[in-house]
């Protein structure tokens, strides 16, 4: 039994399934709104395990494609540095997994995905497989938008619009637009998300020479003001549809979030700024799984923005869920 544990342990740190969150609170979303429709339980099943199978196949085929990256530079396993990131791709590079693990588990994880894709597609029609098909292509060409400071515009579209159209679609027959237009918040926090991480990274990815969209900023203090700005347009879009009559005055609950916002901005200022800081995670922050784990490995300095940056676009969606069910 502790055998098996320890595999179903490391496929979580391999496919990095703490950040499932992301991916799963939209849907979350789209299921609550969407509670006036008679929905079947094979259907919602079937689309939550599609978003976990794309979501950390995703995740698992990033960091292959940076492990393949610098072993093309002619590095071996043990030269490979993702700089202060020491945990990521850590059980490819000490042979936890091989290679060919990866690729194994990456085909196996689109596959599942790809079948119940089919199964939505003769259930709905062409719609979900044109949806798929922007998903696959954007996945595919991840290592060429990387160059040209799209990558997170990129996963921004699968995990906001992209899969809360695909999610409406399947389990309801069609796009509502409430929805979309939330989607649109969904995707800028999505951003927030990739955007913080690549701050922290930022050292990395300039010695890489990474072409994030963070990096397109120049220096980390014009970085932080994008950030910002992403994190305002989430929040004004949510007003606007609101003042506009496409959503009900209950989505302004979103703004119970706030506190998270506030405080990924400032933690990320001292960040860059400040070294030594305490992290000391608080109820109204989110969850922060496996903290004791997380300080004994000394990633606290990543783990806790990175917790905040993804438990903001989780406790936005959840709030935004709970306005639908109160509505």
């Amino acid at each position: 039994m502790e055998k098996i544990n320890n595999k179903i342990t490391d496929f979580f740190e391999l496919t990095r399934a703490y950040s499932l969150l992301m991916s799963l609170a939209p849907w979350f979303l789209v299921l609550m709104w969407l509670q006036k429709f008679s929905l079947s339980v094979l259907d919602v099943l079937l689309s939550f395990f599609g978003i976990i199978c794309v979501h950390l196949g995703t995740n698992l085929l990033d960091d292959f494609l940076d492990v393949k990256r610098e072993l093309n530079k002619g590095k071996d396993f043990c030269t490979i540095d993702f700089g202060n990131i020491d945990n990521k791709a850590r059980l490819i590079l000490n042979k936890t997994f091989s290679l060919s693990d990866v690729k194994k588990i990456i085909a196996v994880l689109y596959l599942i995905a790809v079948i119940i894709g089919v199964y939505y597609t003769i259930k709905v029609g062409i719609s979900i497989p044109l949806i798929t098909i922007v998903a696959a292509l954007l996945c595919a060409t991840y290592p060429v938008s990387s160059k040209y400071y799209l990558d997170e515009l990129s996963v921004a579209l699968i995990f906001g619009p992209l899969l809360m159209s695909g999610a409406s679609l399947a389990l309801s027959g069609r796009l509502q637009t409430n929805i979309l237009f939330m989607s649109v918040s969904v995707g800028l926090l999505t951003a927030v998300l990739l955007h913080t991480h690549a701050i922290m990274d930022w050292e990395y990815d300039e010695r890489a020479q990474k072409n994030t969209f963070c990096r397109l900023f120049k220096n980390k203090d014009n970085a932080i003001l994008a950030l910002k700005i992403m994190i305002i347009l989430a929040y004004a879009n949510v007003v606007i549809c609101v003042n506009c009559g496409v959503m009900h005055k209950n989505a302004l609950y979103v703004f119970l979030t706030l506190p998270v916002a506030v405080e990924l901005i400032k933690s990320i200022k001292d960040y860059v700024k400040i070294k030594d800081v305490k992290f000391i995670p608080k109820w109204y922050l989110g969850p922060m799984e496996d903290w004791d784990r997380v300080q004994k490995n000394k990633m606290e300095f990543f783990m806790y923005r990175f917790y905040l940056a993804r438990n903001l676009g989780f406790l936005f969606c959840f709030f935004a869920a709970l306005a639908c069910y109160m509505r």
